[in-house]
């Protein structure tokens, strides 16, 4: 019993210490004729309620960008997207350390290996929390 409390205890405390509020944000990329949309994913919740829709674009300059799509997530202390190669962020790239709700366009920092880190996590960094997760196809 001693044990259940203890538990108990410890999930209010998480469950209520993610409470950042989160931008929302409308500000969706315009894709031109020159860019290129090579894997599209959607999300999923895992700790934490997470849906909308996550584009890989190359770009006519030939950056790589992470489009998202009506994204939304639950609020967090310290998240973060990743591009990873498995959803326990062993093997991944920071991609931003501000996550929003909305329509927005994050660039890929150059050198990802995007074949081998198709995940895009949003990742709670300070409790090593996976809220959402989508997979790029």
């Amino acid at each position: 019993m001693k044990n259940l409390l203890f538990f108990a205890f410890g999930l209010l405390i998480f469950a209520t210490s993610c409470s950042k509020e989160l931008n929302v944000v409308d500000n969706p990329p315009v894709l031109t004729a020159a860019d290129s949309i090579l894997m599209t994913g959607s999300f999923t919740g895992v700790a934490h309620s997470t849906s909308g829709k996550v584009k890989l674009v190359l770009r006519e300059n030939n950056k790589l960008s992470l489009v998202f799509e009506n994204f939304t997530t639950d609020n967090g202390p310290d998240l973060r997207v990743y591009l990873s190669a498995d959803k326990n962020a062993t093997d991944y790239t920071e991609v931003s350390t501000e996550v929003n709700n909305g329509s927005y366009e994050l660039e890929v920092p150059a050198g990802t290996d995007t074949d081998k880190k198709r995940l895009v996590l949003i990742w709670c960094k300070q409790f090593s929390v996976l809220f959402g997760i989508a997979e790029l196809n």
